[in-house]
C-alpha cells in the first residue's frame, strides 16, 4: 500500500544527522506500495534542504524527482476549501497550509498511511479516514 510523505520524513531521509533519519531511510527503502509526495511538500522540503544541508543535498532531492522515485500529487481545486476548514477547525495548533494539505490529500486518495515526524499536529487532527502515522517512532530507541 501507498504511502504519503511529509515534510520532516523527506528531510530526515536526506539528512544523516537528523535524530529521525534512520527510521525515515528504512521506511522509504522498504515501502514497496509507492511513495507519494504531496505537491506542497515539495517547496517545504526544498527550503529545508537547501537552508541546512546546501545545494547539492536539493540536488538529490531533485534527482529522485526526476528518477521518478517519488509519485508527486497535485492540490485539486475542492482541495482548498478542505484546506481552509481544517485550519479553522484546528487554529489553536496552527495547522499551518501544508499539513492540511497533506491531510486534504489523504482523504482524497482514501490513504491514510502519512510518513511523518510531526506527531501533534497530524495527531490531532480527525480526518475523514483514520490517519495512520509512520515510521512507529524515530527508530534510535
Amino acid at each position: 500500500m501507498a504511502v504519503l510523505l511529509d515534510t520532516g520524513i523527506l528531510y530526515a531521509y536526506y539528512d544523516r544527522r537528523d535524530l529521525w533519519h534512520l527510521a525515515a531511510r528504512r521506511l522509504i527503502e522498504a515501502e514497496a506500495g509507492g511513495l507519494i509526495v504531496p505537491a506542497p511538500v515539495i517547496p517545504e522540503a526544498d527550503y529545508l534542504l537547501g537552508k541546512r544541508l546546501g545545494s547539492e543535498a536539493q540536488a538529490v532531492f531533485y534527482q529522485g524527482l526526476v528518477n521518478a522515485s517519488f509519485f508527486v500529487t497535485d492540490l485539486q481545486p475542492e482541495h482548498y476549501a478542505r484546506i481552509l476548514e481544517l485550519h479553522r477547525t484546528y487554529s489553536d495548533l496552527q495547522l499551518g497550509f501544508v499539513d492540511a494539505a497533506v491531510v486534504a490529500i489523504a482523504e482524497h486518495l482514501h490513504l491514510g498511511r502519512i510518513a511523518t515526524t510531526d506527531r501533534r499536529h497530524f495527531g490531532a487532527v480527525k480526518a475523514s479516514i483514520p490517519l495512520e502515522l509512520l515510521p512507529a517512532d524515530s527508530g534510535n530507541r
